[in-house]
């Protein structure tokens, strides 16, 4: 007699066997195009093309292949057509290829200048309906047409696509998502973008076509309608309370035209709003620390004296930036640093009250109170030019 637990086994393998048949929905590597970079832009007749940068699986590997864009021959290729919607467009591409598009590997998306003014919503209603494609890909803004900035040639990258995602990501840039645009946009407030574009190199006998990032798309919703650069840039770093690595160049006195050049090291922001006889206003604390990388003013900085003027200069500068990046805000009328989340947050009755519907209005008559406190933590390893020692 076969015991219980022995029969429900024997009952039990056929269902197992059927489990093992194998991958049924597997897909082959060699029957899949990996997309390292897409660009979107609108033609002049309203129709949207797509462009994709796709590796070629021939050029990859070996020894020969070089390290970089100086190896002679490409090891990708870019391709693109148009469409009344992107999809259509993708379709179009799709069927004169013989593999599959992945979008799994794609790290950013280049948008094109025309399209960015006209709106990027569309954009959120494609990428996440695929599957494969990933919301932590980067979002980047370019001058004049996407395509152009994927056809640069970089020298120290194989691939374009890797230069504009090391650019975007670096500790320089504030680097946005579609994620992070895809937030901010619903809750009503304005994004940016990093803004890239082609740039040629100098000093050489042989220019190669590089990559630049200018600083960041402004927009006002969906629609790109500025650009923050320099000081501006600066500027918008420390309004959202991101800093990032960055060099501040002055004067370190009157009279002297020499310069000093001061790396941002740290720094941490806080903005407090106030509600007062109707009129918004931000009290902005900003803390910096940097560190001396060059002085050319041929001042004496194990002073305390000189010390505490240098550091006085250096935090006019971060508040020149900061000033310089609310009066791009208020001429087109964005709130680029999320400031009335900020406000939402510290007063929801009065945001709720009247505040929300007229924020625009509000922001752009809205007080700003500017405090900064900077020191200079490192002077280097010494304190004066080398060949001045002695004199």
């Amino acid at each position: 007699m076969v015991h219980p637990r022995r029969l429900c086994q024997l009952l039990l393998l056929p269902l197992i066997l059927v489990c093992l048949t194998g991958c049924w929905d597997r897909t082959e590597t060699n029957d899949i195009a990996f997309v390292l970079t897409s660009a979107v832009d609108l033609e002049d007749d309203g129709k949207f093309r797509v462009s994709y940068m796709l590796p070629l699986p021939g050029s990859m590997g070996g020894a020969s292949g070089g390290g970089g864009g100086t190896s002679g021959g490409k090891s990708y290729y870019i391709d693109s057509d148009v469409g009344a919607t992107f999809h259509e467009a993708n379709t179009r591409l799709q069927m004169r290829m013989s593999r599959r598009l992945f979008l799994s590997h794609r790290r950013t998306i280049v948008i094109g200048e025309k399209l960015a003014k006209k709106g990027i919503g569309a954009i959120f209603d494609i990428v996440p309906r695929s599957p494969e494609s990933r919301m932590t890909s980067f979002l980047v803004v370019t001058k004049g047409k996407g395509y152009d900035l994927l056809n640069t040639e970089p020298r120290f990258e194989r691939f374009p696509a890797e230069v504009i995602r090391e650019l975007t990501k670096s500790r320089q840039s504030l680097g946005t998502s579609t994620k992070d645009v895809g937030i901010t946009l619903s809750f009503n407030s304005d994004p940016i973008l990093t803004y890239l574009e082609p740039k040629e190199s100098q000093g050489s006998k042989d220019p190669s076509h590089e990559i630049q990032m200018i600083g960041y798309g402004q927009f006002k919703g969906d629609r790109l309608v500025g650009i923050y650069k320099n000081h501006e840039a600066e500027g918008l770093m420390w309004l959202r309370n991101h800093v990032k690595e960055y060099l501040v160049t002055f004067p370190p006195e009157e009279g002297n035209d020499n310069k000093i050049s001061i790396a941002v090291a740290k720094g941490q922001t806080q903005i407090k709003p106030k509600l007062q006889q109707d009129k918004v206003i931000f009290d902005i604390h900003i803390e910096a620390k940097g560190s001396v990388k060059e002085d050319l003013s041929n001042l004496d900085l194990a002073k305390a004296e000189v010390m505490r003027k240098v550091e006085k200069q250096f935090a006019e500068q971060i508040s020149k930036s900061t000033q310089a990046a609310i009066k791009q805000m208020k001429k087109e009328g964005t709130d680029s640093a999320h400031l009335g989340l900020i406000f939402w947050r510290s007063m929801p009755n009065e945001w709720s009250k009247g505040i929300q519907a007229n924020w625009e209005a509000y922001f752009k008559d809205a007080e700003f109170r500017i405090h900064v406190t900077a020191s200079i933590q490192e002077t280097g390893l010494i304190n004066k030019n080398v060949i001045n020692e002695g004199m």
